[in-house]
């Protein structure tokens, strides 16, 4: 990991992935404008044992935790070109190796946690696993492990209450969710107000799904097992103890020191649930009826989805407020991923072009311009503050979750899979479409549906290929998936 460590960042069009989307140009437009945003955004450090880093907010001096894991989601799709894998670098050397406690930021400058013991959502061990599945390059895994299980024992042996064995943030900033009416903000005593927050519940269980998935990869059986049980234990405390049957939706509880003692309901529904989706614990009727909340327009699914607070709770601001209504790129890409993951992509894909739609309309806007760090749920523009003030601009990274990484996984409709080395084409539309130029499992590929109609064999797709890989095409119209195997050079398959 060494390497990357004094390497400058430059922006080339011309090295990055070419979406080709017809009718489409502001979306285009857009993701170029994110890639050029971000490449702007990288900080860089003369301090030793710095790596260069890219931040969304240059210039204070401060790395976050899940901000980094989120960019890595876009630097996937950089062709090598920009990475956000060097801020994960620094934070698994500033870990504590006693206890395996990684901070949710560290100040620059003096390589202290900025905020005491506070943790933040711990999404590395994911991060890692879809950046081997975008990339093929699995040469981190063995060196990141001792941090990825480090965390996890941390939050295993110091965030689970011990009267119900549920897991705790120190407040709701630690969440990341810092405003959103959950738990106290700030909390001094750090003890998470005996909240017991469904979020870190879920992403204790993401954590052990993908650990289990990097283990299988390395070939060490016990190490796969356990944690696959870990994910099975955890999204059961998650079932028996979060889910409200009267309200058919998961809810952060209160729970005191006894155990035995019955958990309370916290009646706000936050987009803190979305992660039940993806991490698994939502399943059969339950993903239904979390899904039927989401898109509940009284609920989540206002004119720019999803709001990060529901509607019909007191706290909502139709203008954003921060976290009390404000549309987030990183817990509209937890939804995302999924619904995509538990059977509605479509419905996945309505959510992202209505994104985007809100996205370009404010980038033209006079008025704002660029990126934002998050939007207001009932109208084109940047989510104000909990004080009535604008958030912060050019914010990409996590900004460019929608333009660059939605676009390409869920509106061009690709997904890359090295350890299969597949692509799956999932064709929605009757426009052009594809991505040009992408280095995928070191292969570079271009795949573009150059002509959409619904029958049998009239639709036509175009690849180019330095090294052969396997397509899988899904269509509207298709029951049964369609498999080739793409040769080197250029090629067209008709479905």
């Amino acid at each position: 990991m060494e390497k990357n460590m004094y390497e400058r960042f430059y922006y080339d069009k011309e090295k990055l992935p070419r979406p080709v989307l017809s009718g489409h140009k502001d979306w285009i437009d857009l993701y170029y404008k994110a890639w050029e945003t971000a490449f702007k955004n990288v900080e860089y450090i003369d301090k030793p044992g710095w790596k260069n880093l890219l931040t969304c907010m240059p210039g204070v001096g401060i790395t976050w935790q899940w901000d980094s894991c989120i960019m890595t989601f876009i630097t996937n799709y950089s062709n090598g070109t920009l990475t956000a894998f060097n801020n994960l670098d620094n934070l698994y050397r500033l870990r504590r190796e006693s206890d395996g406690f990684m901070s949710m930021a560290y100040t620059i400058e003096t390589e202290e946690p900025t905020y005491g013991e506070r943790i933040n959502p711990p999404l590395m061990a994911w991060s890692e696993w879809e950046h081997y599945l975008v990339t093929g390059d699995d040469s981190r895994f063995e060196e990141v492990l001792p941090a990825l299980e480090g965390i996890y024992s941390f939050i295993e042996n110091k965030r689970r209450r011990p009267s119900c064995d549920l897991y705790w943030f120190e407040d709701s900033g630690s969440s990341g969710m810092d405003n959103s009416p959950r738990s106290g903000y700030f909390s001094e005593m750090l003890n998470g107000s005996d909240v017991c927050h469904i979020d870190l519940a879920c992403q204790q269980a993401l954590s052990a799904k993908y650990m289990a998935k990097i283990f299988a990869h390395l070939g060490n059986e016990e190490k796969k097992a356990f944690y696959e049980a870990e994910n099975k234990r955890i999204c059961g405390l998650i079932n028996d103890l979060h889910w409200s049957e009267k309200a058919s939706w998961y809810f952060d509880v209160f729970q005191r020191h006894e155990r035995g003692q019955k958990v309370k309901f916290i009646n706000s529904k936050t987009a803190a649930t979305f992660w039940t989706l993806l991490c698994g614990a939502a399943t059969h009727g339950r993903r239904e009826a979390v899904k039927n909340h989401m898109f509940n327009v009284d609920e989540f699914y206002t004119k720019v989805p999803f709001a990060s607070l529901s509607k019909d709770d007191p706290n909502y601001d139709p203008t954003g407020g921060y976290w009390l209504g404000g549309v987030w790129p990183p817990t509209n890409y937890a939804a995302i991923k999924g619904l995509c993951e538990t059977g509605y992509r479509e419905l996945a894909r309505d959510a992202t072009v209505k994104v985007l739609e809100a996205m370009c309309a404010v980038d033209a806007d006079p008025a704002f311009g660029g990126i934002w760090e998050c939007y207001a749920p009932e109208d084109h523009r940047p989510s104000t503050t909990e004080d009535g003030g604008y958030v912060r601009d050019a914010f990409v990274g996590w900004g460019g979750l929608a333009p660059i990484t939605l676009l390409i996984e869920n509106i061009i409709g690709l997904e890359f899979d090295a350890s299969e080395n597949t692509v799956t084409f999932n064709l929605h539309g009757r426009d052009a479409c594809g991505l040009e130029n992408m280095i995928f499992n070191g292969n570079n590929v271009s795949i573009v549906c150059r002509e959409y109609q619904p029958f049998r064999g009239k639709t036509v797709i175009d690849v180019e290929a330095e090294k052969p890989f396997k397509l899988v095409i899904n269509t509207k119209y298709l029951w049964d998936k369609v498999i080739v195997d793409v040769p080197a050079g250029k090629s067209t398959f008709t479905v």
